[in-house]
């Protein structure tokens, strides 16, 4: 389980009145039936989040330090407060906020001013604050849950397939109660590991106001979320939902290439109950420039029992590894074969840097 340090930390009540979305804002990049488009038109009105210059908001981005304060402060203090934040500083010639990597000319200087001077935030060991940094699932929730004051513990740790999570983690309290409120997709697997998007973040914060301000005991969605999400998380390799693609299998070109981005993906998709096959890198070859080119290196170190996790359009599939094998190149066909089954096949060259054999292993559906 992940160990990490919750490096945003919250220590106020926030208390905001519910807005119905009126979708008064638009994005470009954010359509009528995006999975977010209620949450980013509430907090939009609420004038709690804006989007960038172009006028897109970039739901799938991942979001940062500086953008999480920023939507905090922006949650908590009026224009006045924010807008005056640094006059200190500006009379006294400083050229930084606080921290200094956060200059005085950063959009988020003031918010960092704020947020540092009412014990929302601290920085690293180091002293800086390093506003570029992604933030995980882990620390969203916890940041968003403790500055709308919300006690975690009231909503018992119950064992969940989909949550990775044990019973004593420092995240586990903030992980059962943003399900059992359903501010997370209660279909869907997380990994605290995970990088949070600002379209999710904006969410959570949007289902926690519903709830907290309707007295209801969770948010009721008004309507199934569509995605085309397609991710899997190996946590035995610390693969933490990295993304897929569909390849042809009789493509070795159009295959080789979307390993750029990720894994690929051959045959059936985990809702049709016939076998899934993904494949991805072992050997970091000096043409391949890509962040996923030793991806499945460490392969041979999954054993029976271990699980892998794949998230297909807003639901979770769990598979429970009980067969692994090494097979000629010249034979890997026999890795397609069997189509109608409900196993998953992940597979890589074998052994690393070399392409003589393939590494294979299969997982059974347990969820």
């Amino acid at each position: 389980m992940m160990r990490g340090i919750c490096a945003l930390i919250i220590g106020l009540v926030l208390n905001l009145a519910f807005i119905s979305p009126v979708f008064a804002r638009s994005y470009s990049d954010v359509s009528s039936n995006h999975k977010h488009a209620e949450a980013i038109a509430s907090l939009s009105d609420q004038q709690i989040i804006n989007g960038y210059a172009n006028g897109q908001f970039h739901p799938g981005g991942n979001i940062n330090r500086a953008e999480a304060v920023k939507v905090l402060v922006e949650a908590l203090y009026d224009d006045d407060t924010i807008n005056k934040s640094l006059d200190w500083h500006r009379s006294k010639n400083h050229w930084y906020v606080m921290y200094p990597d956060v200059k005085m000319g950063e959009w988020y200087g003031p918010h960092v001013e704020v947020a540092h001077q009412n014990n929302i935030i601290q920085g690293y060991p180091d002293g800086t604050f390093k506003g570029g940094n992604s933030i995980n699932f882990a620390e969203a929730l916890k940041v968003i849950l403790e500055s709308y004051g919300v006690n975690a513990n009231e909503a018992p740790y119950k064992n969940n397939s989909l949550l990775y999570i044990g019973r004593y983690d420092w995240y586990t309290p903030y992980f059962t109660y943003a399900y059992e409120k359903n501010l997370i997709n209660q279909n869907k697997f997380y990994h605290p590991a995970q990088l949070i998007t600002r379209g999710e973040f904006v969410e959570i914060i949007y289902r926690l106001q519903y709830v907290l301000n309707t007295g209801l005991p969770e948010f009721i969605a008004s309507r199934q979320p569509t995605s085309a999400e397609y991710k899997v998380t190996i946590p035995k390799l610390n693969i933490v939902n990295i993304d897929i693609f569909s390849a042809d299998p009789n493509n070795g070109d159009a295959a080789l290439d979307v390993l750029k981005n990720g894994l690929g993906h051959y045959l059936s998709t985990p809702d049709e109950d016939k076998k899934v096959v993904l494949f991805g890198h072992s050997s970091g070859y000096s043409w391949d420039n890509s962040a996923y080119k030793t991806v499945l290196r460490q392969i041979d170190q999954l054993n029976n029992g271990d699980k892998i996790y794949i998230n297909y359009r807003e639901r979770g599939y769990i598979y429970e590894i009980y067969k692994s094998e090494i097979i000629p190149a010249t034979e890997d066909q026999q890795i397609v074969e069997n189509q109608f089954s409900d196993e998953l096949a992940l597979y890589t060259c074998w052994p690393p840097d070399r392409i003589d054999y393939r590494y294979v292993v299969y997982g059974k559906p347990i969820s």
